[in-house]
């Protein structure tokens, strides 16, 4: 094998609910699992109902165990370390001897009907805490996370949040993330990229079955791992680029929004006290099927589309009124994309130029979703409410508009870039 080739992956946004998963094959024994790609956290995690860990006999137990929240769930459980193997259209690479959470106590639903998580970050957002001399003087015999020595955590929010607490008493540990383990040894080159249609799941039938959503090519796309430039068929034209200026998440700088033609809407810098751990006002998430703007910012852009036209808010009102009544999405006959405009969104780029993405309305607007016939507005805003960051996310709407690479190699802590999507494959 090339050990520099690049892997273009097949990816579906059916099993994460509009977030995009790879098929893996864990341990000695190939289990599958689909996990969501994420380039918001750093954890490689799968349910126990998708990896037989007693089944493999590449297992190795470690003293670690992990317990993670995110904004929509959250687990707990061991790491180990067993083989795990991503699989391209033309080849495949398999890294022996890889950190693997298992997610013994998990909410209810946590990550949807996917198996997991592969997260795409940095090394500071994957720690994981020692329980090594715990165990032993508990006399856990071998003193190691696997099997689960916890059986009795409860599948909650307050319980896993409060076992999260418990484990802050250990010492804490920083565990290699699965893609930096595989650029390290040199299986791969140090980016990825994403080509991706939609951030929604595209439903054409009330009675469509779940083998039919995965066979519709606006559910499916590529994830090219150690790689980007080289797949010219997903992308034209050349690419613009925005620095990333913190190695947690990748972090950006967003400067200003302007819909359409309208004024400039400035996004707030970060305040200060939450730099240490928030670290910029922006950040790309591919894990994050919406925009989350802040308050500001998301106030802001209804203002501008009511001076455009008074309907698109009444519609974007209607829409978040009906699906908090549980009636589902705007109906599609009252949606006319062709009046609405683009959004624009203002990124620092390398040099501190001004580099604009450009967020189209039938992005902003996924038709067909959550039930054919019906529109999910999918822009959201935070809180009023100065004691949270002023930190947007830039999730899969805007991504969806662009082949995306994320380059690693690239000045200090990496770039993303972005050409037109290639949207007709033949």
């Amino acid at each position: 094998m090339d050990t520099k080739s690049s892997l273009r992956i097949p990816i579906s946004n059916v099993y994460g609910g509009g977030d995009y998963t790879a098929q893996i094959l864990i341990g000695s024994q190939k289990d599958p699992a689909n996990v969501i790609l994420d380039t918001g956290s750093s954890t490689l995690a799968v349910k126990p109902k998708a990896y037989d860990a007693s089944q493999d006999k590449d297992l190795e137990a470690t003293a670690y165990a992990q317990d993670v929240t995110y904004g929509t769930g959250g687990w707990a459980g061991p790491v180990i370390k067993s083989t795990v193997e991503l699989k391209g259209t033309a080849h495949s690479v398999s890294l022996p001897s890889t950190h693997l959470a298992i997610t013994s106590n998990a909410q209810p639903h946590n990550f949807g009907q996917a198996d997991g998580i592969l997260g795409l970050a940095y090394h500071s957002l994957n720690n994981a805490y020692d329980l090594g001399d715990y165990l032993s003087q508990h006399d856990v015999k071998p003193p190691v996370t696997y099997p689960w020595p916890f059986s009795g955590l409860q599948n909650t929010t307050a319980a896993i949040r409060q076992f999260q607490g418990q484990l802050r008493s250990f010492p804490e540990q920083d565990i290699e993330p699965y893609f930096t383990n595989l650029e390290q040894q040199g299986y791969v080159a140090n980016k990825f990229a994403f080509y991706t249609l939609r951030s929604s799941v595209n439903v054409t039938s009330k009675t469509e079955t779940y083998a039919a959503a995965l066979h519709d090519p606006l559910n499916q796309g590529f994830f090219v791992l150690g790689g980007g430039e080289e797949q010219t068929d997903l992308y034209s034209g050349d690419f613009q680029t925005i620095k990333v200026v913190s190695d947690a998440y990748y972090n950006t700088n967003l400067k200003y929004i302007q819909v359409g033609s309208g004024a400039q809407i400035t996004a707030a810098a970060l305040q200060p006290n939450f730099v240490p751990y928030a670290y910029s006002n922006s950040i790309v998430d591919s894990g994050t099927n919406s925009i989350a703007l802040t308050y500001h910012l998301y106030n802001g852009i209804l203002d501008a589309l009511y001076s455009l036209n008074p309907s698109f808010v009444h519609l974007i009102n209607q829409f978040n009124q009906d699906m908090n009544s549980g009636t589902g999405g705007l109906p599609m006959s009252q949606l006319n994309l062709e009046e609405w405009p683009d959004i624009h969104f203002v990124m620092e780029g390398v040099k501190g130029q001004d580099v604009v993405l450009t967020c189209t309305p039938d992005t902003y607007w996924q038709t067909n979703s959550p039930a054919p016939g019906q529109a999910f507005f999918k822009i959201s805003g935070g809180p009023n409410n100065s004691n949270q960051p002023n930190q947007s996310i830039l999730g899969l709407p805007l991504m969806n508009n662009y082949y995306c690479i994320f380059d690693r190699s690239m000045d200090t802590q990496g770039v993303i870039k972005f050409a037109q999507i290639e949207k007709n494959l033949g």
